[in-house]
């Protein structure tokens, strides 16, 4: 849209009474756009107005001047005007200006960093599709963002489920001499052996990428063609794959909540706490929802229609706008945000603002991914600040410069691992962390591995040697336990908590105790409560880890100690060429004669005795 627009030179900002009247008298009755300008004639703030004159004049009442108009005027050395003929030019035309110059006064949005996102290693001869966080490279094609890492890992199965790509990494890649248990469970096409060419192998790639684009119903319609070519060449196995893949598509569409829409939309939630306003985005297209994305507003100058600053911000500065917005609140330039967006972009764009059932249910998703996140970063806070909470909170007398945290983890009483994780002034010391194999006398025996694990930890150790904080799991009894065990380490002075967990273990039901019997229920907003908790499930998942380890390889070796006939090397050896015991019951006989040491004969009696037969 050309835009007929005219200039007047700046003015002075006027400070006196008498020079402020008559300045309001110079100032047009026209839409347009104004500028505040500091010493050097840089723009520190710009706005729009339908009418200059009755907007301009509102910095200088007396009862309109808050902090930040206050601050505004005294870093302004001049104002100036540039002309529309209709308010729409000047929204146009300050989005333009706000974009060329970025003044320091106006609001910003900031994209939230830090979401995951499917990459698909496009340049490599075969690509895997893998999830992705961090910084976008050019390597590859990004899909996304996601809201969580759980919608990432749902898309991928998705993916491989229907294309059957690789997610393997290219070293394993390069050495596999057989199928692995991906193909095994039919979510891969392994073209590591060559089971797909590499055209066909592309062109699963090219499909999985329609999909990640939001472009189902293209991909459909690509397997109708193919499934009718392959049905009039009477090659019905092949067109029954393409029958199953389209009413496997079907099925997707019509499990989402959003499906149906024949045109692409935004939903868009505004979510305030704290002091701080996140604008959530989730986009559909083609009925499939093809991501979110989270903006973090920056303060600025002009605060009080976020929604709208916002979709002036985002699509009357990018190339793209879906057919529809849809929001969940008034808007006060609603039909003039639509016409600028659809001159824009030439063709016509709505803003809905009284959401029908579908674009309700659309909103009631942005809304829970844009919490969740806000939910998530409430108390994201520099780990320097968490270390300076704690130490406040339980008002510990010397520096907290280092905590350990210990848990214990076993299988219904048996194989109890112990772990212990530390966290630094600058977070998690994942170099430190350690395991520790409890004695069979205390499995099943929380409260004895405990005053075992702190005696073997602590034996010997110095006062002045001890960490700043030790945080256990578990209650009173506990942290009993564990003060008598330092004591029999003849350690008396020792900064030591526990966390005990709620009722249907919620969070916020969490209890602290201290070691002078005091405890302290956890409450959502104390940023110290919330970093213990953290401490806590960071072990847990750590000791779990390990007891899972320590479990599997028990399991593994016991059920090859049972195998008579073979000794410990070539069971090493059978372990080594499978991979695991599941694919050493996998293999048949001629595989497992494959391996080096393992003639017919002994496969033949591996394979009976892990039959059963």
């Amino acid at each position: 849209m050309e835009h007929k627009i005219s200039s007047v030179s700046p003015y002075l900002i006027p400070v006196l009474e008498r020079e402020i009247k008559d300045f309001i008298k110079e100032v047009p009755k026209s839409p347009g756009v104004y500028k505040f300008l500091d010493k050097y004639n840089n723009p520190i703030y710009i706005g729009k107005a339908k009418v200059l004159k009755n907007r301009v004049a509102s910095y200088f009442r007396q009862s309109s001047k808050t902090k930040k108009i206050i601050k505004l005027l005294e870093q302004s050395k001049f104002i100036d005007f540039v002309l529309t003929n209709t308010e729409l030019e000047s929204l146009l035309h300050e989005q333009f200006l706000i974009k060329e110059f970025k003044p320091k006064f106006n609001v910003q949005f900031k994209d939230d960093k830090g979401y995951p996102w499917i990459k698909i290693e496009s340049k490599k001869k075969f690509p895997a599709a893998k999830s992705f966080l961090g910084k976008k490279l050019e390597n590859g094609k990004f899909f996304g963002p996601f809201p969580n890492s759980y919608a990432v890992r749902d898309a991928l199965k998705l993916v491989q489920k229907t294309f059957k790509l690789r997610n393997c990494s290219d070293a394993y890649f390069k050495n596999r001499t057989r199928p692995c248990l991906q193909y095994e469970i039919g979510r891969c096409s392994a073209p590591c052996i060559g089971l797909i060419d590499k055209d066909e192998y592309l062109l699963e790639v090219k499909r999985a990428e329609l999909l990640l684009e939001g472009k189902s119903e293209d991909l459909v319609n690509n397997f109708y063609i193919s499934m009718d070519k392959f049905s009039q060449a009477k090659d019905y196995e092949k067109a029954a794959i393409y029958r199953d893949r389209i009413s496997s598509l079907r099925d997707i569409q019509r499990s989402q909540s959003i499906a149906g829409f024949n045109k692409s939309r935004d939903a868009i939630y505004v979510s305030s706490s704290s002091n701080q306003i996140r604008v959530g985005v989730t986009s559909v297209n083609q009925g499939w929802v093809t991501g979110h994305k989270n903006y973090l507003q920056i303060e600025g100058f002009d605060e009080t229609d976020t929604l709208g600053n916002f979709i002036t911000h985002r699509y009357l500065n990018n190339n793209n706008c879906p057919d529809f917005l849809v929001i969940n609140q008034k808007l006060e330039n609603k039909v003039l945000l639509e016409k600028a967006l659809s001159s824009e972009f030439s063709r016509k764009i709505s803003i809905i603002t009284k959401p029908g059932k579908k674009d309700k249910g659309l909103l009631d998703a942005c809304k829970a991914n844009t919490e969740y996140v806000l939910r998530k970063n409430r108390f994201d806070k520099g780990i320097d600040v968490k270390f300076k909470e704690l130490k406040e909170g339980l008002q510990l007398q010397d520096d907290l410069a280092l905590i350990e945290s210990y848990d214990i983890s076993h299988h219904a009483g048996k194989n109890a691992v112990a772990g212990c994780v530390v966290y630094t002034s600058r977070g998690k010391a994942r170099n430190l962390y350690r395991s520790y194999n409890i004695s069979k006398p205390n499995w099943g025996n929380d409260i004895g591995s405990m005053a075992e694990l702190i005696e073997r930890r602590f034996s010997g150790v110095k006062t002045k040697e001890l960490p700043g904080l030790i945080i256990i799991d578990g209650g009173k009894t506990h942290l009993k336990q564990v003060v008598q065990a330092f004591h029999a380490c003849d350690i008396h002075e020792v900064n030591v908590i526990s966390i005990s967990k709620g009722i249907r273990r919620k969070a916020n039901f969490d209890t602290i105790h201290l070691s002078n019997g005091e405890s302290i229920k956890v409450k959502e907003a104390a940023i110290f409560h919330q970093f213990i908790q953290e401490i806590r499930d960071e072990t847990h998942r750590y000791a779990l880890l390990n007891q899972k380890k320590k479990m599997r390889k028990t399991l593994i070796h016991s059920s090859l100690d049972e195998l008579s006939g073979i000794g410990s090397v070539r069971k090493k050896v059978l372990l080594r060429y499978f991979g695991s015991l599941e694919q050493i019951k996998r293999a048949s006989v001629e595989d497992l004669s494959e391996v080096e040491g393992i003639g017919k004969n002994t496969a033949e009696s591996i394979f009976r005795q892990l039959h059963n037969q």
